[in-house]
């Protein structure tokens, strides 16, 4: 009895896990776009090139 318990258990946490982790990579690279894009619109472009000061050393 104890050997079919643990395999029903068994059974059921595997199969609960890989309903859960369904679409994950999707969402993980979408994340990724997503957080890439927001960080642009606050930094800035990368490729951009870096302001100049003004003011000449003396």
């Amino acid at each position: 009895m104890k050997t079919i318990k643990l395999l029903v258990i068994s059974v059921l946490l595997l199969g609960s896990t890989a309903a859960m982790a369904e679409g994950g990579a999707e969402r993980s690279q979408e994340f990724w776009k997503q957080f890439k894009l927001s960080q642009e619109k606050t930094h800035g472009d990368k490729g951009q090139p870096v302001a100049e000061n003004d003011q000449v050393k003396k």
